[in-house]
């Protein structure tokens, strides 16, 4: 029998074999096995044989399989199979059995007998061999990723169309299942590799490296072993379009960067943050206004070491300085071009404040005069903006660490920098 699509009436809508119990509706049967567990629990095979096994009996049968499939490879692999012979864990090409039909059709497929079913695995001495069988696909947003295949009790029992949108309700659960699957399996990877990485720092810092010669080791800090990969950057933006263009000027040959994650919303970002832990993430300041997400604090927590670069319309948006006191690092002009883009990334991971020059020459005429700071006051900007702290400051000037840090609160205050990362950028800044 030809594939059929699941949703087309046909005039056979009758059942030929025994009568079966049957639900007031299609999903009140998958109340059962959604409750008992989640694939990240308890692994994907218990929770797929579970759905299959579910499917098989509201349909009145009791054999049957469920594949996932890789399109590029072009192959299928087994991950359940209820039957007289077990094959999980094989993989086919997808030019084979019902699971290719399915790919093929790119829909749900009935066989009248397994016989017709081009390519199909089982020999002529199975019993299953002159039975009607009925197949559907296992669907993600990003496309096919399997079938749920049933096999009859009989070759008096004849699938229907109602028995393919029946089916195609497991196969919606069999495809969350296995997306949830991946999601844990993707986060343990990250969460390994991450304990790895702090691992090798931590043992870095303790044991340092050997110099030649024999000299005393060198202490190694996290960001020396982080310079020695590309930045890693999670991009957020609403608009598919700019978020994409920013991938791409991100990317570029050279640029030292890589671009581990994309998300269009505040809870995403967050959500991936904390699993990748980004060096930087790039967002627009119009992604901060979102009502009940505080994208700047939530990511400190989620994601302490990453920075934030901002992309502004206007230099006089007083939604900067709010960004800066949260901790953003950087602040970049929306008109920038992709070299400027590259060097405000690179920046902030390495820890600089970042501004484009209309942001600076915003953000307060006194900073371009020192004259109103009094001569200690010029001496301790000059050693913030060195990078020292305030005991390191105290001792280079002989005065106690609560003096330096009134100094810095009073720096602070007349230049209009929101902290001493930004003290040092107006100094210095990387103009874009």
């Amino acid at each position: 029998m030809a594939p059929i699509p699941p949703a087309a009436p046909t005039t056979s809508d009758t059942l030929t074999d025994a009568p079966r119990p049957q639900p007031d509706r299609p999903g009140d049967g998958l109340a059962v096995f959604l409750a008992e567990g989640r694939a990240g629990d308890a692994g994907l095979g218990p929770l797929l044989e579970r759905i299959l096994l579910s499917a098989a009996q509201l349909l009145g049968c009791g054999m049957g399989s469920i594949c996932t499939i890789d399109e590029t490879a072009q192959v299928y692999r087994k991950e359940v199979d209820l039957g007289a012979e077990c094959r999980v864990g094989q993989v086919f090409s997808l030019d084979e059995g019902v699971t290719g039909a399915v790919v093929r059709a790119g829909g749900a497929v009935v066989f009248n007998e397994y016989s017709e079913v081009p390519g199909g695995h089982l020999g002529q001495d199975d019993a299953r061999y002159q039975r009607p069988v009925i197949g559907v696909p296992i669907r993600l947003e990003s496309g096919l990723i399997g079938a749920c295949v049933v096999f009859a009790n009989s070759s008096e029992r004849l699938f229907t169309s109602q028995d393919a949108r029946m089916l195609e309700l497991f196969a919606a659960q069999a495809a969350s299942a296995i997306a949830t699957f991946r999601l844990h399996t993707v986060a343990a990877e990250l969460s390994n590799t991450l304990a790895e990485l702090h691992r090798t720092e931590r043992n870095a810092l303790t044991h340092g490296f050997g110099l030649p010669g024999g000299d005393s080791p060198s202490p190694v800090s996290p960001v020396s072993l982080r310079a020695t990969r590309p930045h890693r950057v999670l991009v957020l933006h609403g608009q598919p379009v700019i978020r994409a263009g920013l991938v791409h000027l991100l990317t570029q040959d050279g640029a030292g960067i890589e671009v581990v994650a994309e998300s269009s919303d505040a809870a995403g970002a967050l959500f991936a943050a904390g699993h990748l832990q980004p060096d930087v993430i790039v967002t627009d300041i119009d992604l901060l206004d979102l009502p009940g997400t505080d994208l700047i604090e939530s990511l400190a927590r989620t994601s302490p070491g990453t920075a934030v670069v901002l992309l502004v319309g206007d230099p006089h948006d007083v939604r900067i300085r709010r960004a800066a006191h949260s901790g953003a690092r950087g602040f970049l002009n929306r008109s920038a071009d992709g070299p400027s883009l590259v060097r405000a990334v690179s920046s902030a991971a390495a820890g600089d404040a970042v501004l484009s020059g209309c942001l600076v020459d915003s953000w307060g005429e006194a900073a371009a005069d020192p004259d109103h700071l009094t001569s200690r006051e010029r001496e301790v900007r000059r050693l913030v903006e060195r990078g020292f702290r305030d005991k390191q400051i105290g001792v280079e000037l002989g005065i106690s660490v609560k003096t330096v840090e009134n100094h810095v609160g009073t720096i602070l205050r007349k230049t209009g920098a929101a902290n001493r990362t930004m003290l040092a950028g107006l100094a210095h800044p990387h103009h874009s």
